[in-house]
């Protein structure tokens, strides 16, 4: 279960222009979401693109608590886990690449997963010159001192 913080549910776009003939690709997260503790959280990433979706397309989710630590990949149609331990068995591929929704679940969310998340998009000859961001605050079952819009 994940909530946005704003009651209209705003979403980071991050766009980019065309420059030296080499279209860009626009990539979006939710700003915010909050997970309630030992529950599984969708983290939604979606992209715009001028090309058709092909096999070397490819997704990158990171955690940034102290840098960028990769921990889910996704290209050329196969699902790869990334190198965080915190992360092991606990992240799984939710999206639709044709559908251009690159969405992951995080399975059993902990207080320690509280950061930023990012999504970082690939689809030659498009490109993405910046990810997009999402941060995840982690609170108890049933918190009553918040009470975010739901999307």
């Amino acid at each position: 279960m994940f909530y946005c913080v704003s009651p209209r549910c705003l979403c980071t776009l991050v766009s980019f222009i065309c420059v030296s003939g080499v279209s860009a690709i626009d990539v979006y997260t939710p700003a915010e979401l909050f997970a309630e503790n030992g529950t599984t959280a969708t983290l939604s990433c979606s992209f715009k693109s001028r090309e058709v979706i092909s096999s070397l397309a490819s997704v990158v989710w990171s955690f940034l608590p102290e840098g960028e630590t990769g921990i889910f990949y996704y290209s050329g149609g196969k699902q790869f886990p990334g190198s965080v331990p915190q992360f092991k068995s606990r992240v799984e591929w939710a999206g639709d690449m044709n559908k251009k929704d690159v969405s992951i679940r995080v399975l059993q969310m902990q207080f320690k997963d509280n950061g930023t998340f990012s999504c970082d998009v690939k689809n030659p000859p498009d490109i993405s010159r910046q990810m997009s961001f999402t941060k995840v605050r982690v609170v108890m079952k049933g918190e009553p001192s918040r009470t975010p819009s739901r999307c």
